[in-house]
């Protein structure tokens, strides 16, 4: 990191005087506001610690103890006879009833078994009919036997004690032994003996209420008062924690209801240290350029503190902190304006001090807590891809959304009324909007940060030096165009900002609006100014739209960021026409290099380093589409890997931290982006009458009328010297050339673009700027 200079030492200065001193100050207002009482069954706005040991009776507590006491003592127990004398009785009557229903009738004639077992099951629920239908199945002596083991089983089981909760089990076990050693007739023990003693098994004894209530009463009164001991520097309570009697009680009887407000304040600046150490951490660690920025660690203080603010005020006007008006909390505002400030990681570091904000704030609603971390999270992705100016808008309808949602879903969760808590929801997204909306502005002319709407304004195509180039130099204004298209594809494709990117290459050759006519692209129909310039004052005047640029995007106020596109475009590069030409005349021991080559900066980022590609690459393309029409995908591969790898080797890329992988995906797109627009055309057929194509056509014309080869998107290239080289302006759309260069082999050893034995060749000299690729109109 560079030294700092005098007002950086200021900034940082101002960011820790914030996070140290004014966020604390504003966290510990409500104390200073006056007494905060500690209330009964509400949760303590503070951490309480006792100066001295204090015990406290607990009634509640004691309560518990007795009733655990009388819980365990079990319960007296009297044996039921009559329960007894019923369980037995049951089994003999559904043996009796059978006997009853087999009796021959009138006729001396018993009824049919059917009619028995349909008359039993109408009078017993003791057995089903299967069960009744096996003992009417039994004859006389079968059934005398089988009645006398069944009333044998049920009065042995009667005889025991059976507890309310155990006759299944009892009845169960028992009838298990005493099946296998008696001897019943077929089915009859299990379908008819066995369910009929469990259905009418019941429990012979009985809880003697009385006796087992006074058992309880006097264990109860056996069990020692309950006391809550306080040890001396223990906490009594702690914040958020809701009082109860004992707490309270404990306070009053020494005086500690009222706590001293400067416990709070120091807690403030210890919770402010740990988190900005954390959050300083981070930055320092993995967004070295925030660090290393006084002005954006400021900005991320200012943040910080504009949320302090808010939820202290929050908290200090809420009716009610159970009333669900606390979701009003804008916390995506704040996550919202450090993602478009900084970056998406920069917006989740800020949940991280704000969540700590509210925990100390508002210690009594774990709902908010949670509310502020997920709106701050969910905030984040809705601003982090800004291409529209629509988008804010529609961020800010989505993040509405989502915290009436996360309202509703806390406030059933944690307790609070859902009707407020929608409302408040609502609130806080229009709260957000406002916002947002309203400091953005204010915030990057303060601080100087570009953000995405900044850059959205910028794009505009109606922006005052915009319209200037359009109108003083159309040729170097449609070359911008091209060239902002190429540069934001490309660095959507690495990750770059693409943005930013595009941006800057719409301004890179405003300096050019200084003095148009001195650029090919921009002679529409007049002489060539340098025809009468020595080559080195031509180069001076090429050079000079540079530093022309950079004069005006300052004038206008145009962010440092495009300023940097300007004046890294052409990096260290050559004007190489005019030097060629100053060696041709005069010898190169007779020439200065260092006069023709640019004096700006190579470029430091990936944004620059690609707009400096694509500069070069497009100059280079249209100059070879203008001589030769039917540029194959081939051709213009060989074109743009020509003139990268001459950037690479010049040593133009050295600071841009690009990798060998992007810059082939940089070339990659370059590509399909020229192949998208210097594409093979389809001739239109000629009507009757037409007149006849001129000689000396270019391959690939449409033959047509002049208006259908500019409808067929060929331009009127102008005149071009027989054998000469491809190296036409791209951006000459309408204007004659000068003629060029003598051929000049490509500088990766390749030929492009020749057609039926006319050499046409393109090199990375060509383009080494695209001012400068074939004539004097060239820098």
């Amino acid at each position: 990191m560079a030294p700092l200079t005098g007002p950086e030492w200021l900034q940082r200065i101002a960011a820790l005087l914030l996070a140290a001193l004014v966020v604390p100050a504003i966290m510990s207002v409500s104390a200073f506001l006056g007494d905060t009482p500690i209330r009964e069954g509400e949760p303590s706005p503070r951490t309480v610690f006792a100066p001295e040991g204090v015990q406290i009776a607990d009634p509640e507590a004691t309560e518990r103890e007795q009733r655990a006491a009388e819980e365990s003592v079990e319960p007296v127990l009297v044996d039921d006879e009559e329960a007894r004398s019923d369980f037995v009785q049951d089994v003999r009557d559904v043996f009796s009833r059978v006997e009853t229903a087999r009796q021959a009738g009138p006729d001396d004639e018993a009824p049919p078994e059917e009619e028995q077992v349909e008359s039993l099951a109408e009078r017993t629920d003791l057995l089903d009919e299967r069960g009744l239908a096996a003992l009417v199945d039994l004859n006389d002596e079968q059934l005398a036997e089988a009645r006398s083991d069944a009333v044998d089983i049920a009065q042995q089981l009667a005889r025991q004690e059976i507890e309310e909760g155990e006759v299944d089990q009892v009845v169960a076990d028992q009838l298990r032994g005493e099946l296998a050693v008696r001897s019943f007739p077929g089915e009859v023990g299990e379908v008819a003996v066995a369910p009929l003693i469990e259905e009418a098994a019941r429990p012979t004894v009985r809880v003697d209420e009385q006796a087992t209530a006074q058992a309880r009463q006097e264990a109860a009164s056996e069990v020692d008062e309950v006391v809550r001991a306080f040890v001396g520097g223990g906490s009594i309570v702690e914040a958020g924690e809701p009082v109860d009697e004992i707490q309270m009680e404990a306070l009053q009887r020494l005086g500690l209801e009222g706590a001293e407000p400067w416990q709070w304040v120091l807690r403030a600046l210890a919770v402010s240290f740990v988190t900005g150490a954390a959050v300083a951490f981070y930055l320092r660690a993995y967004r070295r350029k925030v660090w290393a920025s006084s002005r954006k660690l400021l900005l991320f203080a200012v943040l910080v503190t504009l949320f302090a603010a808010l939820a202290e005020t929050v908290a200090l006007f809420a009716p009610d902190p159970t009333s669900g008006w606390l979701y009003v909390l804008p916390a995506g505002a704040i996550a919202m304006l450090a993602t478009i400030l900084f970056d998406p990681p920069v917006g989740v570091l800020s949940t991280i001090p704000m969540a700590v904000l509210v925990a100390f704030s508002m210690p009594q609603e774990p709902g908010v807590l949670v509310f502020t971390i997920l709106a701050s999270l969910a905030s984040v992705p809705l601003v982090s891809r800004l291409s529209a100016r629509g988008d804010l808008r529609k961020a800010a309808w989505q993040s509405t959304l989502v915290y009436i949602l996360l309202a509703v879903v806390l406030a059933a969760t944690f307790g609070g009324p859902i009707e407020i808590a929608a409302l408040a929801g609502l609130l806080n997204g229009v709260a957000t909007a406002v916002i947002v909306n309203g400091s953005l502005p204010f915030l990057e002319s303060l601080f100087g940060v570009l953000t995405a709407t900044s850059l959205l304004d910028l794009q505009d195509r109606n922006h005052p030096l915009l319209r200037e180039l359009e109108q003083k130099a159309l040729g170097s204004y449609n070359h911008s165009i091209m060239v902002s298209t190429m540069v934001e594809r490309a660095c959507r494709r690495i990750g770059a900002d693409s943005l930013l990117g595009s941006v800057a290459a719409l301004y890179h050759d405003i300096g050019k609006v200084r003095r148009p006519y001195f650029f090919v692209e921009n002679q529409f129909g007049i002489a060539n100014p340098h025809d009468e310039l020595p080559p080195e004052a031509s180069a001076e005047i090429i050079q000079a739209h540079v530093d022309d640029g950079i004069e005006m995007a300052r004038s206008s106020r145009l962010p440092a960021e495009v300023v940097e596109g300007i004046a890294s475009h052409h990096g260290t590069t050559r004007v190489d026409y005019f030097y060629r030409q100053a060696v041709n005349a005069r010898g190169r021991e007779e020439v200065d290099e260092g006069a023709f080559r640019y004096p700006g900066r190579k470029p430091a980022s990936k944004e620059m380093a690609v707009l400096m590609l694509a500069d070069c690459c497009e100059g280079a393309s249209r100059a070879a589409a203008l001589a030769d029409r039917n540029l194959t995908r081939d051709d213009l591969e060989g074109i743009v890997r020509g003139l990268v790898t001459d950037r690479v080797e010049d040593g133009q890329l050295d600071e841009a931290n690009l990798t060998f992988r992007e810059l082939a995906i940089v070339q990659d797109t370059f590509v399909e982006t020229l192949v998208g627009v210097y594409h093979p055309r389809i001739a239109y057929p000629k009507l009757d009458g037409d007149p006849p194509t001129p000689a000396g056509a270019s391959h690939g014309s449409t033959g047509g009328t002049p208006a259908e080869e500019r409808d067929a998107g060929d331009a009127d290239a102008g005149p071009e010297s027989p054998g000469v080289e491809a190296t036409r302006d791209p951006r000459a759309t309408n204007a004659p050339e000068p003629a060029a260069d003598p051929p000049r082999a490509a500088a990766n050893g390749q030929s492009v673009g020749a057609r039926d034995g006319d050499p046409v060749r393109v090199s990375d000299e060509d383009a080494t700027d695209s001012e400068q690729d074939t004539d004097r109109g060239r820098g």
